[in-house]
This record gives structure tokens, sequence and C-alpha cells, in this order.
């Protein structure tokens, strides 16, 4: 697993040193989506408001797990050629967990470079790709959270306590006694930033928003613009194929006239 996180470093200190333009759309169109639409148990900003390659996403612990009431802090940074590498996720609040290294940093596998790395155990579809974004990884923090990869643990001792919690079926408490400790410590900190951690499901899912009906819509001639459509006007009608036969008729009139004079002698 280490060797896995060295690989992910190696790959966001190698990037360009200037941000590729489709890394800075992908990324304003990523963080205005989640705006929009947050996913659930989840807050993003950015650490400044002039640099979209640093988030600072706030965690909330689910509610009827271990983390209820947390409000764990991470900060995400991308690389300059992302989507085409994959961000790194440390955290900054405390988290005991198997897959978190003692400095914070998160070891899961849709981070590490798309790489041939036997030692891992991980498959090639489990790791980064360029279809992913920002949404499919945090959904995949809170699955980890809840299921931890024991396999190849950033954190052995976690690793084995959450083994020993889980085999006994519940009856050797020290791993939940830490989670819970430290959710509880994060929630303080919580309050004393005004933020209030959701405890229930309801207030945990978050509530579709209603679309607005007066929404601006495109100018009826911008595609025309764009395009060089014709428009109905330019368009053929009924009365203008109407007049079109009757200039043939008298075409054909004329015609007609000019043979017979032709036929006729003096």
């Amino acid at each position: 697993m280490s060797h896995s996180l060295a690989s992910t470093s190696s790959t966001n200190s190698s990037s360009s040193a200037t941000p590729s333009s489709s890394a800075v759309r992908a990324l304003a169109l990523e963080y205005k989506s989640l705006q929009e639409e947050p996913v659930e148990g989840f807050r993003v900003k950015l650490v400044n408001d002039d640099n979209l390659f640093e988030w600072e996403v706030a965690i909330f612990g689910p509610p009827d797990t271990l983390y209820q009431g947390g409000y764990f802090k991470a900060h995400m940074k991308f690389p300059h050629d992302y989507p085409y590498s994959p961000p790194s996720i440390r955290f900054l609040t405390k988290v005991w967990h198997p897959n978190v290294y003692e400095n914070g940093d998160l070891c899961i596998s849709i981070l590490h470079p798309p790489v041939d790395d036997p030692q891992s155990g991980e498959l090639p579809c489990e790791r980064w790709n360029p279809t992913q974004n920002v949404r499919t990884i945090l959904l995949s923090v809170i699955s980890l959270l809840n299921e931890p990869n024991t396999y190849s643990p950033a954190n052995v001792d976690a690793s084995v306590m959450y083994r020993r919690w889980r085999d006994s079926q519940g009856k050797d408490n020290e791993y939940p006694n830490i989670i819970r400790k430290q959710a509880l410590a994060a929630n303080a900190e919580a309050k004393k930033e005004g933020i209030v951690v959701p405890m229930t499901l309801e207030d945990y899912c978050i509530k579709p928003k209603r679309k607005e009906t007066n929404e601006p819509t495109l100018d009826s001639n911008f595609f025309d613009d764009v395009f060089d459509l014709e428009t109905e006007d330019d368009l053929p009608t009924d009365d203008d194929d109407e007049d079109d036969d009757e200039e043939e008729d008298e075409d054909d009139d004329d015609d007609n006239a000019d043979d017979s004079g032709k036929g006729e002698t003096t």
C-alpha cells in the first residue's frame, strides 16, 4: 500500500507546473455542480477562492454508524493534468482507520494511478481512470469509512483492532470506542465553528432542490446564428408553391402560343 501511495505522490508531483485548460474547466464544472447538488454527508469549498486545485472537504459521520455526529475535515489536492491523474486526500482531523496513514493521507484504490502494481492486490478497474470525478470519490470515501479494506492497510494497528471487533461480533469494543471518542471531539469542534452536524437520516439526506420555472432560456435565434440554419421565413410555403405553379402554367401557354405561331403560313 505504501508503494501505491508513493506512486500517487510521484504522479501528482510530476504533473505539469502549469494547469491545463481542460483541468481548470473540469474542476470549475465539478465545483459548481457540487454547490448546486451536494453529495450527502459532504461539504466542499475552495481553500483559496483563486485556486481551483485545492479544496477543503468536510465529512459528516453518517447516522447509525460509528462515525455518527462526527465532523471530519480533509484537504483534497488536484494535479494540473486532472482528470488524467487522480487527486490526493489528507485528513486534517484525527481519524483512526485501517486505510488512513498516521499523517492523515487516505489510501484508497480509486485514488491510485492506473499502473501495473501486483503487490497492491488491486485490480486495474479499481484504480483511477479519467471517467471518475469528485462525486464518485466522495461516495467511495464514505463507503470506505464504514467498510475498511483490511487486506493491505495503511494503519496496521487500526486494521488488527477493527478485525478483532468485527470477528468478535461487537464484544471487543476497543475499536468502536476510539472512533466514537474521535467523533465526539470532532463534533465539539464543529460547534465551535457554528456547524450543525446532522444526527438523523432525515437531516443527513439532502432534499432535492425545486427547479426554478423562470430559468433563463437561449434566444431563439441563437442556433440560427451559430449554425446558419434556415428560418421559417426562408423555407418555401404552400403559397409559394402555388405561385410557382401559376408561373409555370403561364410559361407553358407562352410556349404553346409560340409553337402555334410558327405553324401558320402567310
